[in-house]
């Protein structure tokens, strides 16, 4: 079964190559992560990244189920 988990309430990001990444949805089907992308306080895109791209303390935090 597909679950989708918001993370929204979390307020969890991190940072790679001078962007933020702040993450809004946990597709478990897929095992993907559905981010807004910043660089400062300007909106650039939103992007989908495999759940094994997290920084290993946001994994523990998200604990996919």
């Amino acid at each position: 079964m597909s679950k989708i988990i918001d993370l929204n309430s979390k307020n969890l990001s991190f940072t790679r190559d001078a962007y933020t990444y702040k993450l809004e949805l946990f597709r478990t089907s897929n095992m993907s992560i559905d981010t807004r992308v910043f660089k400062g306080d300007e909106f650039i895109k939103k992007e989908n990244i495999p759940f094994a791209q997290l920084p290993k303390q946001l994994k523990k935090q998200v604990k996919p189920n």
